[in-house]
């Protein structure tokens, strides 16, 4: 297996073949160590590909890069799944353009019965923590996985109610594990790992660049039984993931929201092509998935959202304060500012307060 890891590996530094091109030669030849011996046979090899990419199958591979690659991996207990893998995502397995090979650190049990993809936009208004909380809590019920892509604003708030609510939720991350993108976002990582995982296809070392997003967002659409727009603008990576999962024929849902606001949009731009469901509630979404409802005496699991002695003094303060300037909050709590951005950040996307203008918070 380490010998089939490698060469794997090595096969996706190869320039010259996209995802479609890498998926279709390894269901060929059967893997790519298979395709690596395919060499001894010289002119009589691939001749079902152009001129170009059968030299540089014949050619050296990065073996040596390929192996460092291994080492860390193994050094860090990621786990490698390739596409023959029994552990491949079963639903992304399905997509033509499915990446060649995964890394996981955490849970690698995402084949579960429902799995939903839950995403938005960075800059969302107060509603949207009360949406994630409702569908959360309609969804404890089933054996279920919440997928997102770790990004700023509905994003983490779905990792986070869903790790609240103790249902197992993966991060799809455009770069490599050797870091977390963005920074603040790294306790959410370790938070994500007690139950869930955090997934990508990119290697150590890789650099973050605009198209590693857009292919993201495909394993984010794939991994997926439906995928649940909150908030968008009509461009965006919601709008693209949306987009992918209505081509991979998953089921799509929008949140409606205002006309003339810019963060509905997308949601009501993605209603009126039909390439959606018109996000109404829990309820709404079962029936329309088929899924089973809750069943009215089944007890459904309390939210758990741990609060630090500080986090707590500041809330208690908004409450009997508010709305109070950030400025005030810290001199008259004593908090350098940093840290009560991190506390104010933390219990806005717990949906326990409201940011409202001129930098002046609320209870929610």
């Amino acid at each position: 297996m380490t010998e089939e890891i490698l060469y794997t590996i090595a096969f996706t530094m190869l320039p010259s073949f996209n995802d479609r091109q890498r998926k279709n030669m390894i269901e060929h030849y059967g893997s790519a160590l298979a395709i690596y011996k395919q060499r001894e046979k010289k002119n009589e090899a691939f001749t079902t590909i152009n001129l170009v990419q059968k030299n540089i199958l014949l050619g050296p591979w990065p073996l040596k890069e390929a192996g460092s690659e291994l080492n860390f991996t193994v050094k860090h207990n990621i786990q490698c799944i390739s596409l023959k893998d029994s552990r491949y995502p079963n639903r992304l397995l399905h997509c033509d353009d499915a990446p060649t090979l995964l890394y996981l650190k955490g849970n690698e049990n995402f084949n579960l019965p429902y799995l939903i993809s839950v995403v938005g936009t960075r800059l969302h208004t107060v509603q949207v923590n009360r949406i994630i909380k409702e569908l959360m809590e309609g969804l404890t019920h089933l054996n279920i996985g919440v997928i997102s892509g770790m990004a700023l604003g509905v994003d983490a708030i779905a990792h986070q109610t869903a790790v609240a609510y103790k249902i197992p939720t993966w991060g799809v991350l455009a770069h490599g594990l050797d870091q977390i993108y963005p920074m603040e976002h790294r306790k959410l990582a370790i938070d994500i790992l007690h139950n869930g995982g955090l997934i990508t296809e990119s290697r150590k070392e890789s650099i973050i660049l605009p198209y590693c997003f857009p292919k993201r967002n495909r394993i984010v659409a794939g991994l997926s039984d439906a995928t649940i727009v909150i908030e968008t603008a009509v461009k965006g990576g919601s709008m693209i993931t949306a987009n992918l999962a209505f081509d991979y024929n998953r089921e799509v849902f929008a949140v409606p929201g205002k006309i003339h606001d810019s963060k509905s949009k997308g949601c009501l731009a993605l209603i009126k092509r039909n390439k959606a469901h018109l996000y109404h509630d829990v309820e709404n979404l079962l029936e329309q998935m088929g899924w089973p409802k809750a069943q009215q005496n089944s007890p459904q699991k309390e939210l758990e959202f741990p609060f630090s002695p500080d986090s707590k003094s500041v809330l208690a303060h908004i409450e009997a304060h508010g709305p109070i300037h950030r400025e005030l909050i810290a001199n008259e709590l004593k908090i350098n500012a940093s840290k009560l951005s991190n506390l104010l950040l933390s219990l806005e996307m717990k949906g326990e307060i409201q940011l409202l203008a001129g930098n002046r918070y609320a209870i929610s």
